[in-house]
């Protein structure tokens, strides 16, 4: 079997700009979910600035903008600027003034340091190349004093179990595979080491495991296709993308249940000072 390919920054904002439009827009809106959790996590008082990397269409952003208020400010940044125009189209309907939108590289972020009060990242770590230099970046632009808030897939459970574990199968067997550049799941103690390295300290952590319900298969491959693994069908001819996808559908079906099918996911919160 020939080595799995590991994804690149290319492959990522490729796989991003195409899934734009219905990014966290098929089956339930788990994103944006996740990110009210993590803003509620959050020490933000009126008027601090906030950093949001990897910010998607804003599921932090949004409610970070609306926590802070019109004298506080929130930057998201990512690496698709198809997504950036669809935050910015968000954000428009609505009427935040408060908010900026960069097309900008985690690892190498453009703003001077100590420039925010609370740096946000949530389900990003594992998409980049350079996890260390997006952690010393974090470090440098949050204030002393600042928070860095995290959410993580944790190892408490595969992630989006069955579904993803059975995918990776149907790689295997197709001999096509794009891995992520770093792990994708921490356990609390991982997380802890992680941010201690770069000088953060007063780490807490919160881990959670959800139940995620997918009204159909078709919907759960919709959503796949959104995502990094999106990267290995994207790779494949037409033909042989169409076979895989009828494949696997029928396997969602076989382990779906009457009310859709049912995905565990747990996630691991972190928040921790500057």
């Amino acid at each position: 079997m020939p080595e799995p390919i590991i994804l690149t920054k290319q492959m990522t904002e490729q796989i991003f700009d195409s899934a734009a439009k219905s990014y966290d827009r098929v089956g339930p809106r788990i994103f944006s979910q996740f990110g009210e959790r993590l803003v509620e996590q959050m020490p933000l008082a009126r008027g601090a600035h906030v950093l949001d990397i990897a910010t998607g269409k804003g599921a932090v952003l949004l409610p970070a903008a609306r926590r802070v208020g019109a004298k506080g400010h929130v930057t998201g940044i990512d690496l698709s600027g198809k997504i950036i125009e669809e935050a910015e189209r968000i954000m428009r309907a609505e009427g935040l003034t408060n908010v900026e939108l960069r097309k900008m590289d985690a690892e190498h972020l453009e703003f001077p340091d100590q420039s925010f009060d609370v740096v946000a990242c949530a389900f990003s770590l594992f998409l980049f190349p350079n996890m260390e230099a997006a952690l010393q970046e974090m470090h440098r632009v949050c204030k002393p004093g600042g928070y860095v808030a995290m959410t993580n897939f944790h190892k408490t459970t595969p992630f989006f179990d069955p579904a993803f574990s059975i995918l990776i199968q149907q790689f295997t067997a197709y001999q096509a595979r794009i891995v992520m550049p770093q792990q994708v799941s921490f356990t609390a103690q991982e997380m802890e080491e992680l941010l201690g390295r770069f000088g953060f300290g007063s780490i807490k952590t919160h881990g959670e495991i959800n139940d995620i319900i997918y009204a159909s298969a078709e919907d759960c491959w919709g959503f796949v296709l959104t995502l990094p693994p999106g990267a290995t069908m994207l790779s494949m001819s037409e033909e042989t993308r169409e076979r895989f996808k009828d494949e696997y559908l029928a396997k969602l079906r076989a382990v779906s249940c009457p009310d859709g099918l049912h995905l565990s996911l747990g996630v691991i919160y972190t928040l921790a000072k500057r």
